[in-house]
C-alpha cells in the first residue's frame, strides 16, 4: 500500500509522483534527501546540459587554430581544442576560487565556469573523424554521436561496435546497415527496425535469425520471404532490385512498410534477456525500473543510454560500469559520485563538471588527477570535509541540495541539447522554465545549387562531381552536401541520394520509437481467434479463450494503433 509519505508533488511540473520504499533506502546510502522533482523533470534537467549534435566552427582560444566545437565563438568562457585541453600548457587549479561561505555556492560555481577552459568536443581516440562528438575509439566517421568502437560510419546516434553503417540510430554490433533503428548483430540490413542477428533484410520489422527478407514483420528464422510469405531466390532478388531502383519506389515501399507495421504484433517493451525490468529498449538488464536504452544494468532506476551500471539512480549516458551513482550526465566508470556532468574515472565527486581521474572533489571544473578540491582549490582532507559540509548545509537551506546543477548554468541553449528531442519547448516556454536559449542558427539556407526538381531518382545517374553540389532539405530548407565517403556507400549499396539533411533524417528515425514514458495497460490478447480484433492468434495461449489477465508498464499509450501483448502471449505467437 502506498503511504502518504511516498506521494510527492513535483516542484517543477506540479504533477504527483511516488517514491518507493527501496528508493528511500538508496537515498540513505548516498546521503541525499528524497528528490523534489519527478523522474521526468529530473531527466529533462540533465538532458538540458547535453549538446550532442549542434556543432560550430570556431578558433581554439589557446593555439588559435580552427576547430569543430560544441560552442560558438561568442561564449563567455575559453574553449580549447582537444590537443590543447589535454596538454600541460595550462592547469585548472590556476583558476581556483576557494570557497566563500558568505556567497551562495552556485554563484561561485557560475563564476568558476566562466573562467575555466572547456574542451571543444568530447572525443576519445579519434582518427579522421573531426565532425563527431561523445565518441570513443572511432575511425573514418562523420556526424555520429554517442558512439564507440566504430569505423567508416556516418550520420547516426548511439552506435556501438559497428562498421560501415549510415543513417542509423541505436544500432549495435552491425555492418553495412542503412536507415535502421534498434538493430543488433545485423549485416546488410536496410530500412529496418528492431531486427537482431539477421542478414540481407529490406524493410523488415521485429525479425530475428532471419535472412533474405523483404517487408516482413515478426519474422523468426525466416529465409527468402516477401510480406511474410516464402518466395524463390529469383523472386526475392527481382523485388529487391525493383524497390531499390529509384527514390520513388523506395517511398512506395516505405508506405507499405508502415501499413504492415501497424498490423504487426508488438511486445509491451523491446527488451531481451531481462528479468524484473520496466522501461524500454533493454538488453540483459536485471532488477531495474524506468530504464531505457541500456545494456547489462543491475539494480538501477531512472536511467537512459547506459552500459553496465550497478546500483545507480537518475543518470543519462553513463558507461563503463558506474556504481552507486546518483543524478549524473555523461560519465565513464565512476563510483559514489552524484549531481555532476561529464566526469570520467572519478570517485566520490559531487556537483562537478569535466573532471578526469579525480576523487573527493566538490564544485570543481576541468580538473585532472586531483583530490580534496573545492571550486578547484586543493585543501587538506580535514579542511575539505569541513567546507563540504558547510556547502551542503547552505544548499539544504536554499532547498537546492539533491537537485542537479541548475538549468541556467548549462553551457548550452535548450534548443542545442537532447532535452529538445524528448521534451520539446518553444523559446518562450524554455526561458520561462529557467533554461537558456541559443539564437545563433547553425547551417545555411538558400545556397543550393541543385533544386528539388533536379534531384536524381537513381544512383546510376549520379556522377562523382555531385559532391561539389549543395542540396536543400525537403523538410526544413536547410542546405546540405554529399561527402565522397557517403557517395561511395550509396553506390556500393545501390541506394538513391537522400532528400533531407541529417538532422531531419535523425528526427524521423527517433519518431519510430516509443517515448520514454510508461503507461499501465493490460495485454490486448483477447483469446483464440477473437472476432473483431486486428490480430488473430494462431495457437492456443495459456489463458485459452479468455482475455489475457496480464498487466504491465509499456511505452505504448492506449491511443496508439499497435497490438500490444504481454511476454507470454507474444512469445506464443512469434517464436
Amino acid at each position: 500500500m502506498i503511504t502518504e509519505n511516498q506521494v510527492k508533488t513535483c516542484q517543477n511540473c506540479k504533477n504527483k509522483f511516488i517514491i518507493e520504499p527501496e528508493d528511500f533506502d538508496f537515498y540513505k546510502k548516498t546521503k541525499d534527501p528524497p528528490p523534489t522533482f519527478c523522474p521526468e523533470c529530473r531527466m529533462q534537467q540533465r538532458l538540458a546540459h547535453r549538446n550532442e549534435r549542434t556543432l560550430y566552427r570556431r578558433t581554439c582560444d589557446l593555439c588559435n587554430k580552427s576547430t569543430v566545437s560544441l560552442y560558438p565563438q561568442n561564449v563567455s568562457f575559453p574553449v580549447y581544442c582537444s590537443s590543447c585541453w589535454f596538454s600541460d600548457d595550462w592547469g585548472a587549479k590556476d583558476y581556483a576560487l576557494g570557497y566563500k561561505p558568505e556567497k551562495p555556492f552556485f554563484e561561485q560555481f557560475a563564476e568558476l565556469q566562466k573562467r575555466v577552459p572547456r574542451i571543444a568536443l568530447l572525443v576519445i581516440t579519434s582518427v579522421n573523424s573531426e565532425y563527431t562528438n561523445n565518441t570513443g575509439d572511432i575511425k573514418n566517421c562523420y556526424l555520429i554521436f554517442a558512439a564507440e568502437q566504430c569505423e567508416d560510419c556516418m550520420y547516426g546516434r548511439l552506435i556501438q561496435c559497428c562498421n560501415s553503417v549510415v543513417d542509423v540510430a541505436f544500432v549495435y554490433d552491425s555492418e553495412l546497415c542503412y536507415e535502421c533503428v534498434d538493430c543488433r548483430n545485423c549485416y546488410n540490413v536496410l530500412f529496418s527496425e528492431r531486427c537482431q542477428t539477421s542478414t540481407d533484410l529490406l524493410f523488415c520489422f521485429d525479425c530475428r535469425n532471419s535472412q533474405n527478407c523483404i517487408l516482413t514483420v515478426n519474422g523468426r528464422h525466416k529465409k527468402y520471404c516477401i510480406e511474410n510469405k516464402e518466395v524463390s531466390k529469383e523472386e526475392f532478388e527481382k523485388r529487391k532490385k525493383e524497390i531499390l531502383s529509384s527514390y520513388d519506389n523506395i517511398q512506395k515501399a516505405k508506405q507499405r512498410f508502415e501499413e504492415l507495421k501497424s498490423q504487426a504484433l508488438v511486445k509491451y517493451a523491446f527488451i531481451t534477456k531481462c528479468h524484473n525490468a520496466t522501461g524500454d529498449y533493454l538488453h540483459n538488464c536485471h532488477e531495474v525500473r524506468s530504464v531505457y536504452d541500456s545494456t547489462n544494468a543491475k539494480a538501477c532506476k531512472y536511467l537512459a543510454d547506459a552500459e553496465d551500471p550497478i546500483d545507480c539512480y537518475d543518470g543519462n549516458n553513463v558507461y563503463y560500469k558506474p556504481e552507486l551513482c546518483l543524478d549524473l550526465m555523461g560519465i565513464l566508470q565512476c563510483y559514489k559520485s552524484k549531481h555532476s556532468r561529464y566526469v570520467f574515472y572519478c570517485n566520490e565527486v559531487e556537483y562537478c563538471d569535466s573532471l578526469h581521474n579525480c576523487e573527493y572533489c566538490f564544485g570543481c571544473i576541468g580538473l585532472k588527477k586531483s583530490r580534496y578540491c573545492i571550486l578547484n582549490k586543493e585543501y587538506s582532507k580535514e579542511e575539505y570535509e569541513k567546507f563540504k559540509q558547510q556547502i551542503i548545509q547552505s544548499l539544504i537551506q536554499e532547498e537546492l541540495y539533491g537537485q542537479f546543477i541548475p538549468a541556467q548554468l548549462s553551457p548550452f541553449g535548450y534548443n542545442e541539447t537532447l532535452a529538445k528531442d524528448y521534451y520539446p519547448l518553444s523559446k518562450e516556454e524554455a526561458i520561462q522554465q529557467g533554461f537558456r536559449w541559443q539564437d545563433q542558427e547553425t547551417g545555411t539556407f538558400g545556397k543550393e545549387t541543385i533544386t528539388r526538381a533536379r534531384m536524381p531518382q537513381t544512383i546510376d545517374e549520379v556522377e562523382d562531381a555531385i559532391t561539389d553540389e549543395i542540396f536543400v532539405c525537403e523538410t526544413c530548407d536547410r542546405n546540405f552536401k554529399i561527402t565522397p565517403q557517403e557517395l561511395a556507400f550509396y553506390k556500393r549499396m545501390h541506394l538513391p541520394l537522400p532528400r533531407n539533411d541529417f538532422e531531419c533524417r535523425h528526427q524521423a528515425r527517433v519518431r519510430q520509437r516509443t517515448p520514454r514514458r510508461l503507461h499501465h495497460r493490460q495485454c490486448q490478447c483477447a483469446g483464440m481467434l477473437s472476432d473483431g480484433k486486428k490480430y488473430q492468434n494462431t495457437v492456443t495461449h495459456f489463458h485459452g479463450k479468455n482475455h489475457c489477465p496480464n498487466e504491465f508498464e509499456t511505452g505504448y499509450a492506449s491511443d496508439r494503433p499497435e497490438i500490444v501483448y504481454c511476454e507470454k502471449c507474444y512469445q506464443s505467437e512469434v517464436v
